[in-house]
C-alpha cells in the first residue's frame, strides 16, 4: 500500500514545474488504461492507497518530464521524505542512518524494494531494485539528496544495473 502523501508529492512538483498544461497532461497520463483519480484533492495524503497508483503516477511524471526531470522530482521527494539522521545526542551511528533510509524508502516508496547489508562497521551497501527504466534517475535524485543531508558521507560508489542501483556507502 502506498501512501497518499506520495503521490501528493509528485503532483505537487508537476503543479510547480509544468503548470496546468503539464498537470492535464499528466493526469490524462495516469488515467489512461482507467480512471484512478482526476483531481488533486481525490488523493488523501494520510490514506493508504494500491501500488498501481503510486506506479501509475511515477510513469506519468515520467511522460510529463523527462529523464532529466525526474532526478529533479527525486531531489524534491528527498526533501520531502523527512528523514532525520540526528539523535538525542548528536548523530546518529552510521548504521540508525543506513537503517533510517531504508525504512524510510520503504515507507515512502513501498513498490520499489530496498535493502542494506554491513560490511564493516562504517561501510554499508545499500540496494534498491525493482525499479523500471525510467525511474532510475528518480531513485538516483532521492539517494543523491539524502547522502548531501546525512553531511558524513566520505564516499558513494554507484554501480547501475538492469533495474536496481547498488550504493556502496563509506561513513
Amino acid at each position: 500500500m502506498a501512501l497518499g502523501i506520495s503521490i501528493r508529492i509528485i503532483i505537487d512538483y508537476i503543479s510547480k514545474k509544468k503548470g496546468v498544461e503539464g498537470l492535464k497532461k499528466f493526469f490524462d497520463e495516469v488515467n489512461a488504461k482507467s480512471i484512478i483519480f482526476t483531481r488533486e484533492s481525490d488523493i488523501n495524503p494520510r490514506e493508504n492507497y494500491p501500488g498501481y497508483y503510486l506506479a501509475r503516477s511515477l510513469n506519468a511524471a515520467y511522460a510529463v518530464l523527462g529523464k532529466e526531470g525526474m532526478e529533479d522530482l527525486g531531489r524534491y521527494f528527498g526533501e520531502r521524505m523527512n528523514v532525520s539522521f540526528r539523535g538525542l545526542l548528536g548523530r546518529c551511528s552510521p548504521k540508525t542512518c543506513v537503517q533510517n533510509i531504508v525504512f524510510h524508502m520503504r515507507k515512502y516508496l513501498p513498490i520499489l524494494h530496498t535493502g542494506y547489508r554491513t560490511i564493516s562497521r562504517r561501510v554499508y551497501w545499500l540496494i534498491v531494485s525493482k525499479i523500471p527504466e525510467n525511474q532510475i534517475s528518480f531513485v538516483n535524485g532521492i539517494m543523491s539528496y539524502l547522502f548531501e543531508k546525512h553531511g558524513g558521507v566520505r564516499d558513494v560508489q554507484k554501480t547501475i544495473g538492469k533495474n536496481k542501483i547498488e550504493y556502496t556507502i563509506k561513513l
